[in-house]
């Protein structure tokens, strides 16, 4: 299914980025996807969740978090508790139905901590490359030079493949105080599927093994392909993504009938 992208312009607090949304006549749940840090949720990979959820029949919308996109001016303003407010709002204020998240990188992160706050909202989960602890790997690999510099000036830059990134103190405290890895068990009792490149550049891959060992549902499905990168947008990888919103959006049919 093919259809045009009408963006919309959505307010949180004193910032303002875009959004789209489709709701479909009688569709039983939402699929709300959430883009990683510094992303968009404009991508191909997003654009073939839309299609799927759309030709499912369940509604989609992506919302650009504060701090990206048209509002990336304002990333240094932004750290991962004030994603996780707007994301409650959008969950509690925006969307009325069940909910089915798809999260990318941090998107998949911010997507488990929501997943494990509104259990009886969020029916099941798809992860993607999802990276819950990924300012503890940063942290192992920065430079003392960067530091130091964190330290004094409270934000520092890296680079990270070819993007380059500015982190501030309070960002890297928010998501060292929200890593999931460090808790004995992560809360998720829904349908979960774990997707994750081997050739994954930003974040260490077998972070997904760690994850399936703290994860509480007993038959969350782990997806280790092969040559795919971070960004999960090859041909392989798309299809598997396809694959995955499809056979959740069967098991959960199956298990509240």
């Amino acid at each position: 299914m093919n259809t045009t992208t009408e963006k919309k312009q959505y307010h949180f607090r004193d910032f303002t980025t875009e959004y789209e949304e489709y709701n479909l006549a009688g569709a039983p749940y939402t699929v709300l996807y959430i883009h990683g840090l510094m992303g968009n949720p404009w991508s191909r990979r997003a654009e073939t969740i839309k299609n799927t959820a759309l030709n499912l029949g369940l509604n989609f919308c992506r919302y650009e978090l504060i701090g990206h996109g048209t509002d990336q001016k304002d990333f240094s303003r932004c750290d991962f508790e004030l994603w996780k407010e707007q994301l409650e709002d959008i969950i509690i204020r925006q969307i009325s139905t069940p909910i089915i998240i798809v999260g990318h990188c941090v998107g998949g992160w911010l997507g488990m901590c929501l997943t494990e706050k509104y259990p009886n909202r969020i029916k099941a989960f798809l992860s993607l490359a999802a990276c819950p602890d990924l300012i503890e790997q940063k942290l192992r690999t920065s430079t003392p030079e960067q530091r130091q510099t964190l330290v004094e000036k409270g934000v520092v830059e890296t680079t990270i493949e070819k993007y380059r990134y500015t982190f501030s103190q309070r960002l890297w405290t928010s998501m060292h105080q929200n890593d999931l890895l460090q808790k004995s068990s992560v809360d998720i009792n829904c349908p979960i599927h774990l997707l994750q490149g081997r050739k994954d550049n930003f974040i260490d891959w077998t972070v997904v093994l760690r994850l399936l060992e703290k994860i509480k549902y007993p038959k969350t499905v782990v997806k280790i392909l092969k040559n795919s990168n971070h960004h999960l947008q090859d041909p392989i990888a798309l299809q598997e993504i396809r694959q995955s919103l499809c056979d959740l959006y069967q098991l959960i049919k199956k298990e509240e009938a």
